[in-house]
């Protein structure tokens, strides 16, 4: 019988495999197992643990990252939910106002409308809070903000009693009279629940009456209570505007069948109680409207939804208050949430894949390097009779065998990440867009299956060409051959720069293509994606003859060098897995550059516009404002005082409200403007041509709008927009456009002179103090935080910092994924220098042979490996000049609307290019040595 191997245990395993393939057709599916563990996978992969190994990890790695990020995003969004729908349930239909407060009045109006139908109404207010600082020099959004809801208690009572058969708030009675020692668990969750204690839960017991005539009752989650060590009774500050108010734990809030437990955050306060801390008597946030069960629930659904659209559009009592009411669901508004986050996840999201991406090069050239290795047995295997279509189908068992353990350790990694990273992208959520509670996360059977799935794919896809080349192989190959004989991907197109060029060019016309836009102003920069990624890939193309230029222009160095020129002899002639290794490391150099780049261009925007936008002395805000969702005001009594102190030269009463346009939801801003014209270097994107844009008397119908803004809903100097008003709606026209960094929803600027009557209070947001010229800003600052600890007082110098650091924040998490990205080019690069290895082991036998020593061999390696890293980190900055200025003005244009200015950092791309050729040269060494050591007969 032929045997092509010299051992007794080779020919064994040749003989079994023929034998399986004759008898093919009887046992196909014992065949294929014996073909692919005797001679394919399980064997190879004992042979070379550490190798395969390191590539299960780099695909892990990739799909841990994205698995990451994508429960973190989940998590900040579940963050953001209804409230309500934990002490109550998911309500029917929301009330609420596109601007401004409700008035009570609304509830007489909307139940004497419904009639004797069965229908519930809850009466929402809604603030935040936060727990004083302990510490005057604490950083803004570092303490936790906890939403706290004003509720009609005696009615959600009513309402959790008929919808959980008489399970209610009042109606819990405890099992224990111990009261829960602090910061002990309980092994007694009812006790926990009880609303009104026994007689020594704590001396003043409260009775049913006294708890709603007690102002400073508030009800918290189980899980607050546990954290802090709170009981029954206790009281505890919290800050409520500018005020720090002691509030007492009046009970704990119940888990109701079928319902969330309650957050961490969440806190409930009889609505009367929360209307007075707040100074907002006579207004709510919303009204939730329940539809009580029975029969016909459908019917009377129907009937209902146009009984409330009918009485928004037709409410005789305050025609201008209903004409900006809206009727929405609870899911509308758990989507409206997710809207204003999206463009953030998804960018985020994309960027996750950098890992992922590099590792299919990675992943793909490991594979096709795995075919030239075992070309010899696929030739035995092929003259035996075994079909190309079992060969293939063998090859696509082991990258899908490789796809299914790199997608169960990516998952646990991603799960394990994700508790670390929810921390990062709640904290970017919280500073730019709403409050999130979000502290960990979950894998949920779903995404343990998509992270499989893309696991799979990922492995499939990296797999399927060495499959197929694999199946092509020719009978007659000769087995003792060595070097790379099959040519794939890169190293078989013909006339690389021709196609790279090609793709680099139709990168280009992609930038014409415009943002796909969505629901609510979100926008995704289809054109900028596909720009990166056919400029990747064409710089890919090309870069293997970029790297025969290099070993070219080097030769003259090799001629005093052995080593050298050893190197370059194969440099000269690039294979196809010098290729791959050359465009993994472009991919991730570029992407990571670019990445650097566009954050030296925030940075370096950001410090300008923070120069010319903030020039005044002190500015003041409650303490309580540690999310972009804050609803903390100044009290109008509180900032009076203050500006009449003998210090203040000049002041500014900013005031903010949300609002919902047509197109989405968006901020209206009511300021000073004479104190903008005065004080403030305004960055316009698009200047006021009008006289008097600073005169309350003259820019009444005028409103200035962000340029973010502009770009969200399309609008331009000298269009109008359409603003709605607790007084009506208004018909404002655009006079200027400027730049804004703080809020990616865009804003709208009037004076707020108007903006007070609009919305018919006085209270502010923020207050901006000039001081008069020898005055201490860090003296009165120290004053002004001994009178009123419930206000954070910030000087120039301290508010710059602050806004610097909430923006560094963000990229936080970039950095970590760029880090990433670039462990997985250089152990690729391992990776490929030890294949490459194994394919010269009969030349390094010979050169030993020969008498050279092991590190002489390593030195080769090494400077093979130099020299291929310098060459894919010098690509790679090349093309991170053109992804950076993408994704300045392409991609965050086009996502946020923010112009930023372009900045390299010269330095730092250097310092990566330096790092990249120590790092690569490091683990040629390695692999140099290792490589020297290996035998000529050694099987792979």
């Amino acid at each position: 019988m032929f045997q092509p191997y010299s051992t007794p245990s080779r020919s064994a395993r040749s003989d079994h495999a023929a034998h399986l393939a004759s008898n093919g057709p009887a046992l196909p599916l014992l065949a294929w197992l014996g073909l692919w563990s005797r001679m394919f996978t399980f064997r190879h992969w004992k042979g070379a643990p550490r190798q395969n190994l390191l590539l299960l990890t780099i695909l892990a790695l990739g799909i841990a990252v994205h698995v990451a990020i994508r429960l973190a995003n989940q998590a900040a969004v579940a963050g953001f939910q209804t409230f309500t729908e934990v002490v109550s349930a998911e309500s029917d239909w929301v009330i609420r106002s596109r601007s401004g407060p409700l008035p009570e009045s609304v509830l007489t109006s909307l139940r004497s409308r419904l009639g004797s139908r069965p229908v519930s109404l809850l009466p929402i207010l809604e603030t935040t809070a936060v727990l004083p600082r302990e510490d005057d020099d604490e950083l803004l959004g570092a303490r936790t903000t906890y939403q706290l809801l004003g509720l009609d208690l005696i009615a959600l009572q009513n309402f959790a009693s008929q919808t959980t058969q008489g399970s209610g708030w009042f109606d819990q009675k405890p099992t224990s009279s111990t009261p829960l020692p602090k910061s002990t668990p309980s092994t007694n969750q009812a006790a926990w629940r009880e609303l009104v204690p026994p007689d020594d839960a704590y001396s003043g017991r409260l009775n049913f009456w006294e708890l709603f005539q007690d102002p400073r009752s508030v009800f918290i989650s189980e899980s607050l209570a546990r954290r802090v060590g709170l009981n029954l009774g206790d009281t505890f500050p919290l800050v409520i505007y500018e005020r720090i108010v002691d509030l007492r734990v009046a009970g704990i809030i119940p888990s109701l069948p079928d319902q969330p437990s309650a957050p961490v955050t969440l806190m409930v306060m009889d609505l009367p109680a929360l209307q007075t801390w707040v100074d907002r008597r006579g207004q709510l946030d919303r009204v939730e409207v329940f539809l009580d069960p029975g029969p016909d629930r459908d019917e009377r659904y129907a009937e209902l939804e146009t009984l409330l659209k009918d009485w928004l559009v037709d409410n005789g009592e305050n025609p201008e208050i209903s004409q900006a009411l809206q009727l929405v669901t609870s899911q509308d508004r758990r989507e409206a949430a997710a809207m204003m986050t999206r463009a953030f996840r998804l960018n985020l999201s994309i960027l996750s894949m950098l890992a992922l991406v590099v590792g299919l090069y990675l992943i793909f050239q490991a594979l096709d390097g795995a075919v030239v290795r075992r070309r010899g047995e696929i030739s035995i295997l092929r003259a035996l009779g075994v079909t190309e279509r079992e060969i293939w189908v063998a090859w696509l068992m082991e990258a899908l065998l490789l796809g299914v353990a790199g997608g169960v350790a990516g998952a646990l990694l991603g799960w394990l990440g994700a508790q670390w990273t929810v921390r990062l992208v709640g904290q970017t959520v919280n500073a730019l867009y709403h409050a999130t509670h979000a502290e960990s996360v979950a894998l949920s059977l779903s995404e343990f299956i998509r992270a499989m799935g893309l696991s799979v794919v990922a492995g499939l896809m990296a797999g399927w060409i060495p499959a197929r080349l694999a199946a092509r192989t020719p009978p007659a190959q000769i087995l003792g051959k060595t070097g790379e004989t099959t040519q794939v991907g890169l190293a078989k197109i013909r006339n690389r720069a021709f196609w790279g060029g090609l793709l680099l060019g139709l990168g280009g016309l992609c930038l014409q293509i415009p943002p796909l836009r969505w629901e609510g102003g979100v926008r995704l920069p289809l054109g900028g994606y596909l720009a990166a990624i056919l400029w990747v890939v064409g710089c890919g193309l090309v870069g293997g003859q970029f790297l025969r230029w290099t070993s070219q222009a080097l030769s003259f160095l090799g001629k005093k060098n052995p080593w050298l020129r050893l190197a370059l002899s194969h440099l000269t002639r690039p294979s196809g897995r010098h290729r791959w290794a050359l465009a993994s490391l472009i991919c991730a150099v570029s992407l990571t550059s670019g990445m650097a780049i566009l954050v030296a261009s925030f940075d370096q925007t950001m410090r300008g516009w923070i120069e010319r936008t903030f020039q005044a002395d002190l500015y003041l805000s409650s303490d309580g404002a540690q999310s972009a969702s804050s609803q903390h005001r100044i009290l109008k009594e509180t900032w009076e005082e203050i500006v009449s102190r003998e210090e203040v030269l000049d002041f500014n009463i900013i005031q903010v409200a949300d609002v919902v346009l047509d197109q989405g939801s968006t901020l209206l801003i009511g300021a000073d403007l004479r104190f903008a014209g005065e004080y403030v270097e305004m960055a316009w994107i698009q200047e006021p041509r009008v006289q008097g844009i600073h005169d309350p008397e003259l820019n009444s119908g005028w409103v200035w709008v962000s340029e973010s803004f502009g770009d969200r809903f399309q609008k331009r100097r000298g269009d109008t927009v359409r603003v709605p008003t607790p007084t009506g709606w208004k018909e404002l026209e655009i006079v200027g456009v400027f730049a804004d960094y703080g809020n990616e929803r865009g804003s709208m600027m009037v004076d707020r002179h108007h903006w007070r009557t609009w919305f018919g209070h006085d209270q502010a947001t923020s207050l901006i103090l000039k001081l008069k010229a020898g005055s201490d800003p860090e003296m009165l600052r120290t004053l002004l935080r001994g009178e009123h600890p419930g206000l954070t007082v910030l000087t120039n110098r301290h508010l710059r910092q602050e806004i610097l650091r909430i923006f560094r924040q963000t990229f936080a998490i970039t950095y970590a994924l760029e880090l990433i990205g670039l462990i997985v080019a250089v152990a690729g690069l391992g990776i490929t220098l030890a294949s490459i290895l194994v394919d010269r082991r009969v030349e390094f036998t010979t050169l030993r042979a020969m008498g050279v020593r092991h590190g002489e061999l390593a030195r080769a390696s090494a400077w093979e490996g130099g020299i291929l890293s310098l060459t894919g980190a010098v690509l790679g900055l090349i093309l991170s000049l053109a992804l950076g200025w993408v994704l300045i003005y392409v991609i965050n244009k086009q996502t946020f609307g923010w112009t930023l200015e372009f900045v390299v950092p010269t330095g730092l791309l250097t310092a990566l290019a330096l790092l990249l050729g120590i790092c690569g040269v490091g683990v040629s060494l390695a692999v140099g040595r290792w490589g020297a050591d290996l035998a000529a007969d050694r099987e792979d």
